[in-house]
């Protein structure tokens, strides 16, 4: 009861709030679609609550009161969100087309809404302390899912959503690359949060998100978090602070994954005799979506057709209806054509060089409040790509959200360069966030 009248209260906060504060209604909006609070609290919030949609309306609202302010869409940044819009349109032409239309009609139906809110959050994020506000929002949405699935394995003994869904974003592997970018959102507030308090709170929220990837068993999205560890222990600021993190997290993410985890994971790495049966379906459903690909260079078969086409392709599959590809890359090249494809991984590939450039070239110069969200897509990128080559999450909110922070803080401080002003007016934001920098010690 405790948890309903607090999601409704903050609801309720929400829609007012955006009204005079769009970026506490946006941050409220990524906040209840990490909570999911239609599954937490199945039993007393209907499935059709609309939380979103009535926080993205009073946005929306504000933001015109406000004078629709935001980043100035030039340069790069106008580039990348084109190819993004770009995506958008390629996708509604070839769902024109489409094999299977009622799936694709509901793959648009959400994907047009994610790229509205993704160019709407690139362009309201334009300060450091926002990018602040939206990481928090995103972590600790994300943060009560991943206790729930930590205490309910701690009362069983074993976590039973590695086969049967947690939330409405799909299987254990989906909702593992759903929240790989949440993970993201917390190692960076862990790193670069300007107080000890917030760091440990960070930290703290990595370890469970962490260990509930461990317990989901999905390999891909294992491999993903390894690379996005990789990247960011060479990124980090080198301090006493920041080698104690990465040691201690080392450690006890060591002694949390138990026997089945490692298993799991190591059986990546088998040869072809000696994988299971669910790696071996992979090479074979990525073969036929490659073939479905050569055939329909353009346009594919339709948004989200591609699944009800491989059994056609491979006899493995001929007496099933549908067949996911299990790849990102596959599945929009198959289903919306290679242009699609294209304007897809540009909308990521554009500003994550961009952030990665800025941050080694001006790591020195900016401070931690501006590394906060460069570092962030710097990290996410690589491992995201990594591990949606096992998975598909397209319609997945929480990979375009990182992006589109981490492009506005970037696009801002190309700005700032040539705006005094702007910086002083930062500088203020910040100190009332509490994002000012700081130097505790381990």
């Amino acid at each position: 009861m405790i948890g309903l009248l607090v999601v409704y209260g903050l609801f309720g906060a929400a829609v007012i709030a955006a009204l005079f504060r769009p970026i506490w209604g946006l941050a409220a909006f990524y906040f209840f679609v990490f909570l999911q609070p239609e599954w937490n609290w199945h039993w007393s919030v209907p499935a059709d609550s609309g939380f979103q949609k009535y926080i993205f309306g009073s946005l929306i609202v504000g933001w015109a009161i406000a004078g629709f302010s935001g980043n100035r869409f030039q340069g790069w940044f106008a580039r990348a969100n084109a190819c993004l819009v770009g995506f958008l349109l390629l996708s509604f032409v070839s769902a024109q087309q489409s094999v299977t239309p009622e799936l694709t009609s509901v793959y648009m139906d959400n994907l047009w809404k994610i790229v509205v809110l993704s160019v709407l959050t690139a362009r309201i994020t334009d300060t450091p302390g926002r990018c602040f506000l939206l990481f928090w929002a995103i972590a600790i949405g994300s943060a009560y899912n991943a206790f729930r699935i930590n205490e309910e394995y701690f009362q069983l003994g074993f976590c039973r959503y590695v086969s049967v869904p947690w939330g409405f974003k799909g299987d254990s592997n989906v909702y593992s690359v759903f929240t790989m970018p949440a993970i993201v959102a917390s190692l960076s507030l862990a790193i670069f949060s300007g107080k000890i308090w917030q760091r440990s709170i960070a930290g703290g929220i990595v370890l469970l998100q962490l260990h509930q990837i461990m317990l989901m068993e999905s390999r891909g999205a294992m491999l993903g978090i390894v690379l996005i560890a990789i990247v960011a222990i060479f990124l980090m600021p080198k301090t006493t602070e920041t080698i104690c993190i990465a040691v201690v997290s080392g450690i006890l993410v060591a002694v949390l994954a138990g026997a089945p985890v490692i298993k799991e994971f190591m059986s990546t790495f088998e040869s072809e005799e000696q994988r299971d049966t669910s790696a071996n379906s992979r090479f074979l459903l990525w073969r036929a979506a490659w073939k479905i690909t050569e055939d329909n260079l353009l346009l594919g078969v339709g948004p989200y057709a591609v699944k009800t086409v491989i059994p056609q392709y491979e006899t493995e599959y001929a007496n099933e209806t549908h067949k996911a590809p299990h790849n990102l890359f596959l599945e929009i090249s198959a289903g919306s054509g290679v242009p699609s494809l294209l304007l897809y991984l540009c909308f990521f590939l554009i500003p994550w060089w961009r952030c990665l450039r800025t941050y080694r070239h001006r790591f020195r110069e900016l401070g931690h409040p501006e590394l906060l969200g460069l570092f962030a897509i710097s990290i996410m990128v690589p491992g995201y790509f990594l591990s949606s080559s096992f998975s598909s999450g397209a319609l997945l909110e929480s990979s375009y959200a990182i992006v589109a922070i981490g492009a506005g803080i970037c696009a801002s401080i190309d700005l700032e360069r040539a705006s005094p002003q702007l910086a002083v007016e930062q500088t203020i934001e910040l100190t009332q966030a509490g994002m000012g920098h700081s130097t505790d010690g381990c």
